[in-house]
């Protein structure tokens, strides 16, 4: 039976205009750390690699049930979780989408040109991304709004993560949702956890690469948990299995990319 709900026609529409405008690679076709997935990197490229098609639907869920007037993300990449984000946002009366990349990771130049031609493709009209640096370009990106939804997927890496999350509570709500997307790699544990000793409620989703959701609200935090059935509390484990994956994605990416910059044989 083919889902018809409007955050499954969102993602394909997502998926396909990307593949049109510059080629699409996917990886863990069935998830990262869990079953999931698929998640895509532009071809030729080593990275980035997107959030997975089951965290777009996680992602999804949480915006029907919660309706957030304004986005703010840290990571872009090239373009796919926010181009889905100001979708849906814009089907549930969501009014801003923000997102703040350095354009550092792979080929960043070319993901911020490929983010913005799928921007203007999808006719996003409640996103705007920015070029800058986390922490220190947060605020003056996000000018005099406050947010009811934060994403975080910058830099992975401690005290990085937290430095973010310290920073971007100056813009948040009060009643803020905030998300942690890859929870299994390092800085974002410890992020999290910190946000729980600050006063944040916190679950984990099992997703193919695992989301952390937090909150101040007990009531907010309440009506989260109603929405997936395998969220847990946030504990952080090894995970073995996932880096061997992602060390065989970034493996095979350098191989391809190797072949085809080699000069035809005579």
């Amino acid at each position: 039976m083919i889902d018809a709900t409007p955050s499954y026609r969102t993602i394909r529409q997502i998926v396909r205009n990307l593949d049109e405008l510059a080629g699409l690679e996917r990886v863990w076709p069935r998830g990262a750390v869990h079953p999931g997935g698929p998640h895509y990197r532009l071809k030729g490229t080593l990275g980035p690699i997107s959030i997975g098609e089951d965290e777009c639907g996680v992602i999804g869920r949480l915006i029907q049930k919660f309706r957030p007037a304004r986005c703010f993300m840290i990571g872009n990449g090239f373009g796919l979780s926010s181009a889905y984000i100001a979708k849906m946002m814009e089907q549930n009366a969501g009014r801003s989408v923000v997102t703040l990349d350095n354009q550092s990771e792979g080929q960043g130049a070319r993901c911020a040109q490929v983010a913005d031609q799928l921007r203007q493709r999808m006719d996003c009209t409640l996103l705007t991304s920015h070029k800058g640096t986390s922490p220190q370009d947060i605020e003056p990106t996000a000018g005099d709004e406050r947010y009811d939804f934060v994403f975080i997927d910058g830099l992975h890496r401690h005290p990085q993560v937290t430095c973010d999350f310290q920073t971007v509570q100056r813009i948040a709500a009060n009643d803020a949702i905030f998300c942690w997307h890859d929870y299994w790699m390092p800085g974002i544990p410890q992020c999290v956890e910190y946000a729980q000793q600050t006063g944040y409620h916190c679950l984990k989703v099992n997703s193919s690469c695992e989301m952390a959701f937090g909150t101040k609200s007990d009531t907010v935090f309440n009506e989260i948990g109603k929405l997936y059935d395998n969220a847990e509390p946030p504990r952080p484990r090894l995970r073995p299995g996932a880096f061997f994956k992602l060390c065989y994605v970034l493996l095979t990416g350098t191989i391809k990319a190797r072949v085809a910059a080699a000069p035809p044989a005579k």
